[in-house]
């Protein structure tokens, strides 16, 4: 197995279950764990959070049904399979002290499963007993087409503050520079999937820093972190890759050779490919 390349949040330095564990609280949708999970590892914690919005901003009628099955009534207690401790922390600003609109929410939550057949979602979190029974009789008046859009949307809100909290920005105090890369198939016009790439730093002994293989896009987001200053190779197995294509090329392996300073910026390195040439530059 070729091992993942070092990324730079949390979510990254997670074992593979502990990592489905934190994404499912965040958003029970399989579709978005798994993408989510297929994302790693991430540049930043902003890439992260711009990989969980674009995601959730095309779940599936599968997706939202599993989410839901997560989300306890607003104003009830979480039960079990629901994820009690960011529910509740979420629906704080429900006053339970306010009976008449605690009762009318929960009379507002029958209506809703009635009409819709499934448990009001709302992103409680910042929203008053008050904003919230507004949001839920205004909502018993939707279309289903446009409840559905709703929910996704409620979801996808909920999911990103969550993420937003579990994987808190975070100091770097490591020197050295990250290096990532983006393959691009001049001749097919297309990104260049699904080739394996090897990171070396050529003044150490041991050689390779990290290897990786571009996802679908042809990129490696982060192929070294903490990468000292150096002399570096990037190579890529363009041997495997025209193979599988079916594609006769002049080269089996390309290699980028340039030089680090450590100074902790990011060192970006496309390569523009095709059979007979390559070009390469220093990207950003």
């Amino acid at each position: 197995m070729t091992p993942r390349a070092p990324g730079g949040t949390r979510l990254d330095r997670l074992g593979d279950a502990e990592a489905r564990d934190l994404l499912e609280s965040c958003l029970a949708a399989p579709g978005w764990v798994e993408g989510m999970l297929a994302g790693r590892p991430y540049v930043d914690r902003a890439e992260l959070l711009a990989r969980g919005r674009e995601l959730a901003s095309r779940l599936t009628e599968d997706d939202v049904h599993a989410a839901l099955a997560r989300h306890p009534r607003i104003a009830e207690k979480p039960a079990a399979g629901h994820d009690a401790e960011l529910s509740s922390a979420e629906q704080s600003g429900v006053d339970e002290a306010d009976r008449a609109t605690v009762d009318a929410i929960r009379a507002g939550n029958a209506a809703y499963e009635e009409r819709f057949g499934r448990v009001f979602l709302i992103r409680a979190a910042g929203r008053s007993s008050e904003e919230i029974l507004d949001a839920l009789h205004r909502r018993l008046r939707s279309s289903p087409e446009d409840e559905d859009r709703e929910v996704a949307g409620q979801l996808a809100e909920i999911a990103l503050l969550r993420l937003a909290q579990l994987v808190p920005e975070e100091q770097v105090t490591s020197h050295g520079s990250t290096v990532s890369t983006h393959v691009l198939d001049a001749a097919r016009g297309g990104p260049g999937a699904g080739i394996g790439v090897v990171l070396e730093r050529l003044s150490d002994p041991a050689g390779q820093v990290a290897a990786a293989v571009t996802d679908e896009d042809g990129r490696v987001p982060v192929l070294g972190a903490a990468v000292p200053a150096g002399t570096y190779r990037l190579s890529l197995d363009t041997a495997a890759y025209f193979a599988a294509t079916g594609t006769a090329s002049f080269f089996p392996r390309v290699d980028v050779v340039f030089v680090t300073d450590g100074d902790s910026g990011h060192f970006h390195v496309p390569v523009l490919l095709s059979p007979y040439s390559f070009t390469t530059y220093r990207g950003t």
